[in-house]
């Protein structure tokens, strides 16, 4: 077999059909190496590079590399070779040049990662180990004894723990970008309209005007921070779903009576439509989360409307309950709208844009759709505004709060 050792082996154990018969240490170990999932070989040099041989190959290789064991020789390998990766600082990132340093003494062992193309147009990362091989008679290393296994899932999961990692930074880049901005715009505000009402301005009207400035900007500060925490409690998933009896109309009014006074200001029509015909407006639902979510897209609506019309309301579609969110606003160009509900992501990005925003509302409005059991999608044509759509499963309640699935 593998020449491994002259010894004899004799473990006085009495094999069985597939257990190892023979008394040479050097075939026992072969048989372990490859009863654990690799493939050992050894190798013999040629006179130049890549004219070596396999004399001795594992048949794990077949199934490795799509090679016969008689077919797979130095040559068959570093033509299957995409990629090397040394994972020592004095090993060469080239097979020929690594058997040639073993040859001169210059290395003492070998390891890598290999991206190979196997047979069939497949990709596999192996992980290649090997140690020179010395003649006994001449003292010269005229090969090499390896083993060579699949790492191609640990390869891959760790590279995607590496692109995690890498998003994770972007993430965090593009979160301290965002929060620095809009933290600091309404801090400069109430830092600077708080010094100048403690100048003793004696004018009514316009101390009034600068403790509505403080306040605005103390509320967008506060909006800021709350966003913050609640997408940190989605990622560490410590937000629950609290469901009970809830009026949808009642709902829309809330939200309704939160911007009229906002739209009115804007010359903006704000309006909402209840579904008819339905007979039950109580659902058993979160209130908290839907209200957010409504108020979330209305708002959204509204900042960027600066005419016409926000539309929202309900109705009852196929066992659910289908809100909508409308405006005449701006809407999403078309290159940016599959973006729109990542994380941190603003339509306009550019220090001097228009519109604050951190970016969080959209992918906050989302985790909770989908925590209620619902899906959000939208329309929206560059100049003619956007639509947005999203559903909550129809459980009606009843008046002892008891809830039943509707199939409509």
């Amino acid at each position: 077999m593998m020449g491994l050792s002259k010894l004899q082996y004799n473990s006085g154990y009495q094999a069985g059909d597939n257990e190892v018969r023979s008394q040479d240490p050097g075939e026992f170990l072969y048989r372990v190496i490859e009863n654990a999932g690799l493939v050992p070989f050894r190798l013999i040099f040629g006179e130049q590079p890549g004219e070596g041989s396999y004399p001795e190959v594992g048949a794990g290789i077949t199934e490795l590399l799509g090679v016969a064991p008689g077919d797979f020789t130095e040559k068959v390998f570093e033509s299957m070779i995409e990629r090397i990766v040394p994972l020592s600082e004095d090993n060469p990132a080239d097979m020929s040049e690594a058997h040639l340093k073993f040859r001169n003494g210059e290395i003492r062992s070998y390891k890598a990662e290999i991206l190979v193309r196997t047979t069939g147009d497949g990709r596999k990362w192996i992980r290649y180990a090997s140690l020179p091989f010395t003649d006994e008679e001449t003292g010269r290393v005229t090969g090499a004894f390896g083993i060579l296994y699949d790492i191609t899932g640990s390869k891959l999961y760790l590279e995607r723990i590496k692109e995690k990692e890498d998003e994770f930074d972007r993430l965090k880049t593009d979160l301290l970008h965002n929060i620095s901005h809009e933290i600091r715009t309404p801090l400069n505000a109430i830092v600077g309209f708080s010094t100048l009402l403690g100048e003793h301005i004696d004018i009514p009207a316009r101390r009034k005007e600068y403790l509505e400035i403080i306040t605005s900007n103390s509320d967008h500060l506060i909006e800021i921070i709350d966003d913050i925490v609640e997408i940190s409690k989605i990622d560490a998933k410590m937000i629950k779903i609290r469901k009970d009896k809830v009026n949808l109309n009642s709902v829309l009014l809330k939200v309704y009576d939160q911007f009229r006074a906002e739209a009115s200001g804007k010359g903006v029509l704000l309006s909402f439509e209840p579904e008819h015909g339905t007979g039950e407006a109580d659902v058993y639902t979160d209130w908290y989360k839907l209200t957010e979510v409504l108020r979330n897209l209305v708002e959204n609506a509204l900042k960027f409307t600066s005419e016409g019309r926000v539309e929202f309301g309900y109705s009852v579609k196929e066992g659910k309950i289908e809100f909508y969110v409308s405006d005449t606003g701006s809407g999403i160009p078309l290159e940016q709208q599959a973006r729109i509900f990542n994380r941190f992501f603003q339509v306009d990005s550019s220090s001097s844009r228009r519109f604050s925003g951190t970016g969080m509302g959209l992918p906050i409005t989302k985790a909770y759709v989908e925590l209620l059991g619902g899906e959000i999608w939208f329309i929206s044509q560059p100049g003619e505004g956007s639509v947005f759509r999203f559903t909550v499963p129809y459980e009606r309640a009843g008046d002892d709060g008891i809830r039943s699935r509707m199939a409509i």
